[in-house]
């Protein structure tokens, strides 16, 4: 294994998701401001969470990445300028970018600015990342199309210190590298600007030329037909493959998500990336963990083989969907065994559950007494984000309480 200590990088789609995201054990979380990032559904950061963000994560000796990773137009030079002169006090410890003139534009502004090379902007060979190192990109994050072993022979031919980021889990597009223009076409949204309708979710259907009214289903099975849908990515039982291939950081999707989405894939990517570091075998309930949150039936993507002769790329496009978020544990007093809670949704008095704390796979719980803020007795949590107390045994502040 080439890297003894690869970075875990995780998405941040808010500030809430980045304090899950480094709780549960990620070393790097990426995220974007309101404008000029590839996820413009995410809730995303202003400047000022931005700074809370970036200094919370120096204070664990974590980093924070800031995606402008989008092809700007004409018309937006001069808004990203701005932009980028309000983080002039506090930079992100990188920037992911696509377009070569973002990366001039950062360079007018700051002083030697950390560049990450989007995924946006298709890398695939070991001439292109030489290329990228001469303009003083420091780490390639590479096209989804690759495979393991294209990977380890760019690896082989590139500087030793240029760094190597993949994707590992979470959404995939069935344009080249997220170049997508049916969003445009269809829905008149700028997929390349952060804004995709994600029209290849969509379920489509033929009609003959004089009959556009009879619409046929093409079925793909009994759901209908999603050609254009591709399966989620899951790479959780293959990491030791990814390290010997040379890859430095790895990569999970999903900025738009949740935060338990956040909290509970980074943890399971955690344990098993520490447990392949340390020659520990695969848990396979980790692969179950992955199975908690809301996807789509997963994939290994590309790294087996390119789409001819890989059949697992196509999704029939239905949610298995996660289990409930019910609460955060916000404070725990040992001496009373009440938990300060904050409630996500509805729990009642004698529910199963199961406590997630960060490094486990989570154990079961039943709830025991509810009260609410004042200590009043209560049997159940009523209103999103209302605070209560629970009686329940050891647990930690940051904890998650899910269904079963």
């Amino acid at each position: 294994m080439r890297n003894p200590s690869p970075e875990l990088l995780s998405p941040a789609g808010s500030l809430e998701k980045l304090r899950f995201a480094l709780h549960y054990g990620a070393d790097a979380v990426y995220g974007a401001l309101e404008r000029f990032g590839m996820r413009r559904a995410s809730d995303n950061f202003t400047p000022e969470t931005l700074r809370e963000g970036i200094l919370l994560a120096h204070e664990r000796g974590k980093k924070v990445y800031l995606t402008v990773n989008v092809m700007p137009h004409e018309g937006e030079l001069d808004d990203l300028r701005a932009m980028l002169r309000e983080l002039s006090d506090a930079p992100p410890d990188a920037f992911i970018v696509s377009d070569p003139g973002v990366m001039d534009i950062l360079r007018e502004g700051m002083p030697d600015p950390v560049i990450h090379l989007s995924t946006q902007a298709s890398t695939v060979n070991s001439a292109a990342c030489r290329f990228w190192y001469r303009q003083g990109v420091k780490r390639i994050v590479l096209a989804r199309e690759l495979t393991l072993a294209e990977i380890k022979r760019i690896r082989a031919d590139i500087p030793e210190d240029l760094e190597l980021e993949v994707f590992v889990h979470g959404a995939m597009c069935v344009s080249y590298s997220g170049r997508c223009l049916l969003s445009n076409y269809f829905a008149g949204r700028d997929a390349n600007g952060g804004n995709c309708a994600q029209p290849c979710r969509w379920k489509y259907f033929l009609h003959e030329d004089k009959r556009p009214h009879d619409l046929i289903t093409a079925e793909q099975d009994e759901t209908g037909t999603y050609l254009f849908s591709s399966r989620d990515l899951c790479m959780i039982e293959h990491l030791g493959e990814l390290l010997d291939a040379g890859v430095d950081s790895f990569k999970i999707e999903g900025r738009v998500k949740s935060a338990y989405y956040a909290a509970a894939i980074t943890n399971a990517y955690r344990i098993a990336l520490d447990d392949c570091l340390s020659g520990r075998p695969f848990n396979p309930a980790l692969r179950a963990e992955t199975e908690s949150v809301s996807h789509r039936e997963y994939g290994t993507g590309f790294f087996y083989g390119s789409p001819a002769e890989n059949a697992n790329l196509v999704s029939d496009n239905l949610y298995l969907k996660d289990r409930a978020f019910l609460a955060t544990v916000d404070d725990y007093d040992s001496e009373t065994g009440l938990a300060r809670c904050t409630q996500f949704n509805k729990m009642c008095v004698g529910e199963r559950a199961n406590l997630l704390t960060p490094g486990t796979t989570g154990r079961e719980i039943t709830i025991g007494e509810l009260f609410d803020e004042q200590g009043e007795p209560i049997e159940d949590t009523r209103h999103p984000r209302m605070p209560f107390l629970l009686r329940i045994d050891g647990a930690k502040p940051g904890d998650l309480i899910r269904g079963i």
